[in-house]
């Protein structure tokens, strides 16, 4: 399997909710608004927070909070 390259646009929208809602939403929910079937959406919330399957996508959400940390300081 190669690695991916780059970021998805379900992706990022999956990682900019989860950033976000700060727990207003849980991680399946964050899935599905980003558009990832209901019927998988704990898997694919997991699978894309877990820094071996997603990497590219671990680092952005850690990006996301550094900048959103960084913005309400």
């Amino acid at each position: 399997m190669s690695q991916q390259k780059r970021l998805t646009e379900r992706q990022r929208e999956f990682a900019r909710l989860l950033v976000t809602n700060k727990g207003a939403m849980t991680n399946a929910q964050c899935a599905i608004e980003a558009g990832y079937s209901e019927k998988r959406a704990r898997v694919e919330a997991s699978e894309l927070q877990n820094p071996i399957k997603s990497p590219l996508v671990v680092k952005y959400i850690d990006e996301l909070r550094e900048k959103n940390f960084e913005d309400n300081k």
